[in-house]
């Protein structure tokens, strides 16, 4: 007889992670999701080329492509630690192309979160589209989750009232 829990699908949820403003937002909606629906965490972060750890204003040459890997994936690392994720909640790496390999990923997931940019015209032509890939290829259901519309409320606010939080419904 197999074993009861290998037989079971797994309760858990994929977020598709960057330190972008809407890959933030991503990661703070499923973290409450999470804590919700009490299913684990994912993170994932897919590793594709050309990437880059520098910021706006900070100064970071690294010497090697091995340096260049470490202090990135330090850097996702952090976004993910901001979370104070429970214990059986993970930050994985990939590589490959974002939306297939999220969309793999996610295969027996309950949910994939992922960030949604706004790219318009030429710009969604030269990058592509990550959300727009997993929307129609993912088969778990899907949230697109933009970076405007899960803003942190303030510590006076009453989070029944914050737009964008998991459970509540959209009024549009």
């Amino acid at each position: 007889m197999p074993d009861q829990e290998e037989a079971m699908p797994r309760n858990h949820m994929i977020v598709g992670l960057d330190d972008s403003p809407s890959g933030r937002a991503a990661l703070r909606w499923a973290t409450q999701h999470a804590l919700l629906a009490g299913s684990v965490l994912r993170a994932i972060h897919v590793l594709d080329w050309p990437y880059s750890s520098a910021r706006p204003g900070v100064d970071i040459t690294p010497a090697t492509m091995d340096e260049i890997e470490s202090a990135y994936r330090t850097n996702i690392t952090n976004v993910f630690q901001d979370i104070d994720p429970r214990p059986d909640w993970s930050m994985e790496f990939r590589r490959g192309e974002p939306g297939p390999v999220l969309v793999r990923e996610s295969k027996d997931a309950q949910l994939l979160v992922i960030g949604t940019r706004e790219h318009v015209g030429l710009g969604r032509l030269l990058v592509g589209s990550i959300s727009h890939y997993c929307l129609s290829h993912a088969s778990c259901p899907v949230v697109a989750v933009p970076a405007e519309a899960f803003n942190t409320p303030s510590a006076d606010s009453d989070p029944a009232d914050h737009v964008g939080a998991p459970g509540q419904a959209d009024a549009s």
